[in-house]
């Protein structure tokens, strides 16, 4: 089914879930943790501007789960059945404005516009929760790939585990995670996410990079190392 971009009572990313992204930072968590990023920040596949001033737009291709039914302190074993369906999402972010709220990421990761999702949601009842793949590609070079088996943990963990501290409302948003493969798009770079299922997909979710007029007068300013930029471009990560 096509996917409606509204906004959901909230949005919770998940820092560190897969394998591979793990080993390539050199730690690996005991237990998931997150942040919020805004409803305002969702969006359809189209394009997005980087904002004036900044460097380094990180994408990162996702799954993204989307609530069916209500979830308070649901067992891990019965946290996928809350699920609705899943899409294709990238979580993108500046790390340049990372500094400004080390931890929340609210003005790093939580932009107008920083979260294109969709086009099309696969019914969770339709699939395996661990026989998903998902994909990114950068200008047509895929430089992301892997199965949701590779996960630290599973989608009915990170329902439950949420659910311990804040009710799941239908609607809401879980991103589960990236893989090894995020770096950084400029302007006029073509970022595409694809989640699948064998025959079953989400399509390919297609964002255009522009720069943007619009930058930062006020407050925390962005800056960049060359600490930010290894991170960012996931080099030696």
């Amino acid at each position: 089914m096509e996917l409606a971009v509204r906004r959901p009572s909230k949005i919770v990313a998940v820092h560190l879930n897969y394998r591979s992204r793990a080993a390539q930072r050199g730690k690996v968590p005991r237990f998931p943790s997150y942040f919020f990023k805004p409803p305002s920040a969702l969006a359809p596949p189209g394009v997005l501007e980087r904002p004036a001033g900044t460097e380094l737009l990180g994408f990162e291709g996702e799954i993204a789960l989307v609530i069916g039914t209500r979830a308070v302190a649901v067992a891990p074993g019965d946290g996928w059945r809350h699920v609705a369906a899943v899409t294709a999402a990238n979580d993108f972010g500046v790390y340049d404005l990372r500094a400004a709220d080390a931890g929340s990421n609210v003005r790093s990761k939580g932009a107008d516009g920083f979260l294109p999702i969709g086009p099309v949601l696969l019914g969770a009842r339709d699939v395996a929760p661990d026989g998903l793949r998902l994909r990114t590609w950068l200008n047509g070079d895929l430089v992301q790939q892997a199965s949701s088996a590779d996960l630290l943990f599973d989608f009915g963990f990170l329902v439950a585990d949420l659910s311990q501290t804040l009710t799941l409302e239908p609607g809401d948003i879980v991103l589960t995670g990236t893989p090894a493969g995020a770096s950084v798009a400029v302007p006029g770079d073509l970022v595409e996410v694809e989640v699948d299922a064998g025959a079953l997909t989400s399509g390919r979710l297609a964002t255009r990079i522009a720069e943007g007029a619009r930058g930062y007068r006020i407050g925390a300013r962005p800056a960049t190392d060359p600490e930010l930029a290894r991170l960012a471009w996931g080099t030696d990560d």
